[in-house]
């Protein structure tokens, strides 16, 4: 899973929330408008939250959420936005730097989906080769010591593989 991303030099932290990585919509109205920073709600803020609340039928429950965060001011419910929502966002936003923003975050969902396929292709070639070693060790009992040797780290990598495609299933 992603920890951090960066657009136009500035760094977000990402947040999985449903098994997808998310935005905070403060992070996000600082990709579509710039500036930000401690303040707790900025205009730009208010922006994206009047632009959300305006087009809030447009939006799945994959696509937003609301979460408890730690913030500046204690534990506080923070609505968050999948890249999908993100994108929906950066599309309904009319600035030059949203267009930039729709370009990225689709670049960045283009990268998670193709580790995804690529961790997916990994799963699928250890399965077929525990397939194969538990095939060539239950024949007349033949290489059955060995396959004992072989299982365990196998079905560790399986299993490690699984935990790691899980996630990036659900954005297909």
């Amino acid at each position: 899973m992603m920890k951090t991303l960066e657009f136009d030099g500035q760094v977000f932290d990402v947040i999985e929330h449903g098994g997808q990585p998310c935005l905070t919509l403060a992070e996000v109205a600082q990709a579509l408008y710039g500036q930000g920073g401690a303040q707790s709600d900025t205009p730009f803020e208010s922006r994206v939250r009047k632009l959300y609340r305006r087009h809030a039928d447009e939006f799945t429950d994959k696509m937003t959420g609301m979460i408890n965060m730690q913030t500046p001011g204690g534990i506080q419910r923070v609505r968050v936005f999948s890249l999908r929502g993100a994108h929906l966002l950066g599309m309904l936003a009319r600035t030059e730097r949203a267009k930039r923003f729709r370009r990225w975050v689709l670049d960045v969902i283009d990268e998670h989906l193709e580790q995804g396929q690529s961790r997916y292709a990994d799963y699928l070639e250890t399965l077929r080769h525990i397939s194969d070693r538990r095939a060539a060790a239950s024949i007349h009992g033949r290489g059955l010591n060995q396959w004992k040797l072989d299982k365990p780290p196998l079905e560790e990598r399986l299993k490690r593989l699984e935990s790691e495609i899980q996630p990036s299933l659900q954005l297909h």
